[in-house]
Parts: structure tokens; sequence; C-alpha cells
């Protein structure tokens, strides 16, 4: 077997996959650092949702900047170039957004009506928000990317007007109604990976909302 033809190895593919997502990387490095930067003092689970929240703060930054200056051509690129590992990063992103929410209800429990108490409460609504703005445009990626992925074969969903060319503010807009609504209305999912795709998506927004339903209870029988 040629070096060409060899299989490539997990660890070898896992580092390709995030190599190719900068940003991504760099979301979770600045987590893991303020993170362990913070004072001992604070409990874990703030460390942990500080940390989380500063990290997604500026992987939506630099993401979203990205996606200002971006035309079709970027696109194409970008996604040719994240193929590798797309549903393993959307898998461990998943996975890090649960963890947020497993130190929501550690941070929330308990919850009294002092001042501390009030930060508390503050600091898991901004990460609820957070998470479900970075969960949305991870899935915007991840569209473009299916759309714009195969060179041979575009396409998986028609736009309004029959634009074939959609950039990052269609999928931005396709993303964020499936998170809202798990519909939309006047964009038609055409081929059976993109329909995959929205489907994943859907059951994610669904156990999000339940989360956050159930954070809610949770808070208000603790206030009461």
């Amino acid at each position: 077997m040629s070096p060409i033809d060899r299989p490539v190895l997990p660890p070898l593919r896992v580092w390709r996959s995030l190599r190719a997502r900068p940003r991504l990387v760099g979301g979770f490095a600045v987590t893991l650092a303020v993170a362990l930067l913070l004072p001992a003092s604070l409990p874990v689970s703030t460390r942990i949702l500080v940390g989380w929240d500063c990290g997604v703060l500026v992987y939506l930054a630099a993401t979203l900047r990205m996606m200002l200056f971006a035309d079709t051509g970027d696109i194409r690129g970008h996604a040719q170039g994240q193929d590798e590992g797309r549903a393993a990063i959307l898998l461990l992103t998943s996975l890090a957004i649960a963890v947020s929410f497993g130190a929501i209800a550690a941070e929330l429990h308990g919850l009294g009506s002092d001042h501390v108490s009030g930060w508390r409460l503050s600091l898991a609504g901004l990460t609820i928000l957070l998470s479900w703005t970075m969960t949305q445009v991870v899935m915007a990626v991840h569209y473009a990317g299916e759309y714009y992925g195969n060179p041979a074969a575009e396409g998986g969903m028609a736009f309004p007007g029959g634009d074939a060319e959609p950039d990052y503010p269609d999928f931005l807009y396709f993303a964020f109604t499936m998170g809202a609504a798990a519909q939309t209305s006047d964009v038609a999912v055409t081929t059976r990976g993109m329909r995959a795709l929205v489907l994943a998506h859907t059951i994610l927004a669904f156990l999000f909302n339940t989360t956050i339903l159930a954070l809610a209870v949770n808070v208000g029988a603790s206030v009461i």
C-alpha cells in the first residue's frame, strides 16, 4: 500500500479537523485558560461558566467577522477545507454545550434571594443566551459546509428567488429560524444529506429548549 492510499489514523484525523477550525479551537482555548486562571476561591461551576462565556464570545466575534467579509468563493473554500470531521466537531460542540448546562444547574443549586444569587442568576442567563447563539452559528457554518462542501454536487437548499449561491447571512437566517421555531416557511430542503443535518438541528433545538424550561422551573422553585 502506498503512503497516499494509507488510511488516516483517528488521532491524525481529529488533529486535521481541529486545525481547519482555528476559531473554534481558539474559543475552547480561551475557555480553558480563563477557567484555570480565575481564583480558586470561586466555585468550580462559576469558573467553568465564566470561562465558557469568554470562549464563546471569542468564537462568535471571530466567526461573525469572517462571515461579514466572506463572499461565495470564500464560503466554498471554507466548506471544502473543513469537510473532514464535520460530524465529530458538531458532536464535540454539542457535548461542550451540555457541560455548560451542567455547570448552570450546579450554579443555580440552592439559589436564594441575596445579591450573590442575583449574580449567579445573571451569569446563568448570559450563558444560556451565548450558548444558544453559538449553537445557531455553528449550525449555519455546517449548513454552508453541506451546501458547498462537494464541488460535484453543490446544493441542498432552495432559497427564494432561485438564488443558487447563498452566502453566510442566508445560512444564519435558516439556522436561527430553525433554532427558534424548528421550521422555515420559505426555504426548501432538497437533499438527503441536508435533511439529516436539519433533523439533527431540530433534535438539538428541542433538547436545548427543554433544558431551558427545566432550569426555569428549578429556578422558580428555588426562589419561591
